[in-house]
């Protein structure tokens, strides 16, 4: 089953913003002989998965791709039962309102409800950003050993000037969430953002999911999202985990 791992690096490679890749780039970014990836792009075009622009001899995703991630989607319970939730928390917040869950050190945003269509990229589920700035909400839920393995083996390069990197900052982070609930972010993953988030937490007290608020910060102080929108993120993650 090796050859099945390694033929999915090849479309892994495509997660780092890559829109079309040519063969030496593939070999780059895999670290697989040149052969072998021959071999794969040869397999995942036959099976549609990948096209190549005879022109430029350069592969991209087809959009058989997106079948798989919808029927993800459509199967996975935290999305039936959050969306709902979501739109009215928009409704009341007027700013953008997001779910997405932990995979890995990752959180991978599963709905996006965006108040103000600027990028693209603010539209699309499947967006990873790194747990460790992203994810606290849902890490204050989870045992501190468990938290600080993840720490420590995250790549916690500095996303904006204002990313908290280091292990034991993100610890004393990660316990001011405890106490209040919720997390207030200003700036950590995306610059000109604030963000508050709020744990999705099931019956038996697992963490499922993290609901997120953000708004412009020239627009909201760090007060002010506590005092505004901090109770719906509170509130819609709470109803969301009621019913799982």
């Amino acid at each position: 089953m090796a050859s099945v791992e390694r033929g999915m690096l090849i479309l892994e490679a495509f997660n780092h913003g890559h829109k079309e890749l040519g063969l030496a780039e593939l070999v780059a970014l895999t670290g697989l002989n040149k052969s072998a990836v021959q071999r794969f792009l040869h397999t995942w075009t036959t099976l549609g998965y990948l096209s190549k622009d005879p022109a430029t001899k350069r592969f991209r995703m087809t959009p058989k791709v997106m079948s798989l991630g919808y029927n993800y989607l459509r199967s996975e319970r935290l999305v039936e039962v959050g969306t709902p939730y979501l739109v009215e928390a928009r409704k009341r917040a007027g700013n953008s309102v997001y779910l997405g869950t932990l995979y890995e050190t990752s959180i991978i945003y599963l709905v996006r409800l965006p108040q103000r269509v600027l990028l693209l990229e603010g539209t699309l589920p499947g967006r990873r950003i790194p747990a460790f700035c992203g994810g606290r909400a849902m890490l204050s839920r989870m045992d501190e050993a468990e938290v600080r393995a993840l720490l420590e083996r995250s790549d916690r390069k500095p996303i904006t000037p204002y990313t908290v990197t280091g292990v034991e900052e993100n610890l004393r982070e990660i316990e001011k969430v405890r106490e209040k609930g919720y997390c207030v972010s200003a700036q950590e993953f995306l610059v000109g953002e604030i963000a508050v988030s709020a744990p999705v937490v099931d019956m038996h007290g697992t963490p499922r999911a993290i609901v997120y608020i953000s708004a412009r910060y020239s627009e909201w102080s760090e007060e002010r999202v506590e005092a505004e929108l901090a109770p719906i993120a509170l509130e819609t993650a709470a109803a969301i985990g009621a019913q799982l």
